[in-house]
């Protein structure tokens, strides 16, 4: 990419992204930030610092991360799992149930200049739905625009778990994004997002945003020392000891809609019995998990149904930690018994190494010997697709819906990428799709919970817990129960925080 006004060119070489060229780019083309008042906004850039991001295909992790903050959908969950109106104002259900009616909301345009009225709806969610909803998209029969802001969308069945598919974010057909988020995408460009000026809820108080990768925290903490950083999109327990006395950074601490697991091939010899994969889930220890191998920075959890989702029985089953039953399910003591062997794949990821480490210890307690391979996480994927492993360490995105856990646990899932689930849990999983009420679908996800306690096809060990970290040049407004980007077009600059140069 050349900027136009300094000539300069700015590349993704390798994975990591040439951190010193864009920083000689931002100082040239920007003005001296200590030299800005709070109301210059219309020169306002943060600068984000991203560790970690995607090895083998930097510029795929990079579009993902600009979506966040540019694509927006008619619905967003809360964290019950309950679709609230977002692009859409209202909806109601017609035909009997089958039919989902949408008042779109008004004076909102794409980042192109065009209005998303019905027609422009009625063009761009088939496709939307369609990559959103994956092998649920056979039950969307049609998309109409019923009038200049309504939208008619027609199901083949009745079910509540089709609403969920409100949330598939608008974007129409470009190289590049064109949505209706607060932030677009700039021309070519993976690392640079400008403020929407024609946003329906009023034009960004932040200019721009710059997002750079780095191979560690560390180093994009390093940075954000040096005052070439003004936020660290994810934080992880590892650095936080040495952030949390600070005087010129913030931090905001929210559960992720990814789950720590350890993911089973059910077809490995070692790992094809239910029992023995119940065993393993009781001879785990959530809370100790979370406590030393997380820090703290995570929540128990035992199956990727979010533990507030409104359909879920109260008194639904967990896998409490139970090492006696254990192994008496592992026939621990019987005669001619075969001890459980077999190898978990570990990314070089030290929250990774920790938690294999740490269920390594506790799985030993009950006679089982799970080795510990260190592999990329590209080379995870690569083996996990092709079923050549026994288990691996890895996060995998769930709640607080049940769309997302559909897709990545149904055999036919689109995001299914290890081969996950088995028969029992694609059976449950669909009786969940295709519940006709909400009294149907309560039944349902209570079964599907008791499918992933009988057949687990993981250990799920936790939500995920993350960080983010704001410099305090930006006051920053957070919205109890979301992730602190929600607010992201509220954030404004207010200057160097008082005493931050001499304290760090």
């Amino acid at each position: 990419m050349t900027d136009a006004r300094c000539g300069h060119r700015v590349g993704a070489v390798g994975w990591l992204v040439a951190a010193t060229v864009t920083l000689s780019t931002l100082e040239a083309c920007s003005p001296r930030r200590d030299s800005r008042t709070a109301n210059d906004s219309s020169s306002t850039v943060l600068r984000v610092g991203v560790a970690q991001l995607f090895l083998a295909n930097p510029t795929q992790g990079l579009r993902q991360l600009s979506g966040l903050l540019s694509l927006e959908g008619l619905a967003r969950p809360d964290e019950n799992g309950r679709m609230q109106p977002w692009l859409a104002e209202t909806w109601t259900a017609s035909n009997g149930g089958r039919s989902l009616v949408v008042k779109l909301r008004p004076n909102v345009k794409f980042h192109d200049g065009s209005a998303l009225d019905a027609a422009a709806v009625a063009s761009v969610l088939p496709a939307a739905l369609r990559s959103f909803m994956g092998p649920v998209f056979r039950e969307v029969d049609s998309v109409k625009a019923t009038n200049a802001n309504t939208v008619e969308i027609a199901f083949t069945e009745v079910s509540p778990f089709l609403q969920e598919a409100l949330e598939a974010p608008l974007q129409k057909p470009a190289a590049t994004v064109v949505s209706t988020g607060p932030f677009t995408v700039v021309s070519d460009s993976t690392t640079d997002l400008r403020a929407s000026a024609d946003y329906y809820l009023g034009r960004p108080k932040i200019d721009r945003i710059h997002v750079e990768t780095y191979p560690s925290v560390r180093t994009a903490w390093a940075e954000m020392l040096r005052d070439r950083l003004d936020m660290l999109w994810e934080v992880g327990s590892d650095a936080l000891d040495s952030m949390r006395n600070s005087s010129t950074i913030s931090l905001f601490t929210y559960t992720r809609h990814y789950q720590h697991v350890i993911v089973f091939n059910t077809q490995a010899p070692a790992l094809k019995s239910p029992e023995i994969r119940r065993a393993l889930n009781f001879a785990v220890d959530r809370a100790a998990v979370v406590r030393s191998a997380l820090r703290d920075h995570g929540v128990a959890s035992s199956s990727p149904v979010a533990p507030r989702y409104w359909a879920l029985p109260r008194d639904s089953r967990q896998f409490n930690f139970d090492p006696q039953h254990a192994a008496e399910l592992l026939g621990i003591g019987r005669r001619k018994t075969r001890p459980v062997q077999f190898t978990c794949l570990v990314a070089p990821d030290s929250a990774a190494e920790r938690i294999a480490l740490e269920v390594k210890q506790q799985l030993a307690a009950v006679g089982v010997d799970m080795s510990v391979q260190e592999a990329s996480r590209d080379e995870i994927v690569r083996r996990a697709g092709n079923k050549e492993y026994e288990a691996a360490v890895t996060e995998v995105i769930s709640g607080p819906t049940l769309l997302r856990p559909y897709l990545i646990w149904h055999s036919q899932g689109p995001i299914n990428w290890g081969h996950f689930g088995s028969p029992s849990t694609d059976a449950a999983l669909d009786r969940v799709r295709h519940a006709p009420s909400e009294d149907a679908y309560r039944q349902a996800v209570a079964g599907l919970q008791q499918a992933f306690m009988d057949d687990p096809p993981a250990i799920f060990l936790a939500w995920s817990v993350s960080t983010r970290a704001v410099s305090k040049r930006f006051a920053v407004e957070a919205e109890e129960g979301r992730d602190v980007l929600s607010t992201i077009r509220l954030w404004r600059w207010t200057g160097p925080p008082q005493q931050a140069a001499s304290r760090n």
